[in-house]
């Protein structure tokens, strides 16, 4: 083959490596952007036990577990995010001294005191975004908990989220941490949320599924006794379902 058309084959294969390149790139920042759906252990739109800067979509409602405590959430407006925390498998044996209320004045007093006793609220507000502003930014409320926490993401070759925060509560004495992507649909997470260090993964099972693994407290692990209490203590997997309404 005379070397003209080596160099023109070569430079083609180049070019379609570029093109194949850019194009993969660009299905990890949009497989990053989903990731960003899923909810924390404590019910917000977040990472393992952090809020973030990100909130469910508009006309979005959210479903997460984690170790039997569920998670529901709704979007509004790309601004507002709402939900509820309730340890799902409880609400049996939880709702079992309500069942045969006998009077309109019992079930008056004992039926608000099942809900404040097995329901949380969450609720985030969403002040800046980063594809207009440089910087995620949002504030809001896990349980009786207030925070402010700001977000930014790195494309490129990066593809590093950083986030920081700090509240009231839990949040006292701050929280932060970092995400990697390390292929489409799969970040790898590191964070200190105010008490512990966390680590963990979190990938797309598929668009509108997120499934997360990670592990809490390193920084008491080593305190455990056996494998058992490893699992039981540390160990966090959850799964979460997101749908437009």
């Amino acid at each position: 083959m005379p070397p003209l058309r080596i160099w023109s084959a070569g430079w083609f294969c180049a070019g379609l490596l570029l093109i194949g390149s850019a194009h993969a790139w660009a299905k990890v920042d949009e497989a990053t952007q989903l990731l960003e759906r899923a909810c924390s252990l404590q019910g917000s739109t977040g990472w393992i036990n952090l809020p973030s800067a990100d909130i469910t979509a508009h006309n979005h409602v959210s479903a997460s577990i984690h170790r039997g405590d569920a998670k529901v959430n709704f979007g509004l407006l790309d601004i507002v995010e709402g939900g509820i925390y309730f340890p799902a498998d409880q609400l049996g044996t939880r709702s079992e001294p309500y069942r045969n209320l006998s009077s309109w004045e019992r079930i008056q007093t004992q039926i608000p005191e099942f809900v404040k006793e097995t329901f949380s609220g969450q609720a985030k507000l969403k002040a800046l975004d980063q594809d207009w502003a440089g910087l995620s930014l949002a504030g809001g409320i896990e349980r009786r908990d207030y925070y402010v926490v700001a977000q930014r993401y790195f494309g490129g070759v990066s593809k590093v989220t950083l986030l920081g925060g700090w509240g009231t509560g839990r949040f006292t004495n701050g929280f932060g941490g970092l995400s990697k992507t390390i292929m489409p649909g799969a970040e790898i997470i590191f964070e200190y949320d105010g008490t512990g260090m966390n680590a963990g993964v979190r990938m797309l099972l598929a668009q509108n599924v997120v499934f997360n693994l990670a592990i809490q407290n390193l920084n008491t692990i080593g305190e455990v006794q056996n494998l058992g209490e490893v699992i039981g203590l540390h160990l966090l997997f959850g799964i979460t379902y997101v749908e437009k309404l």
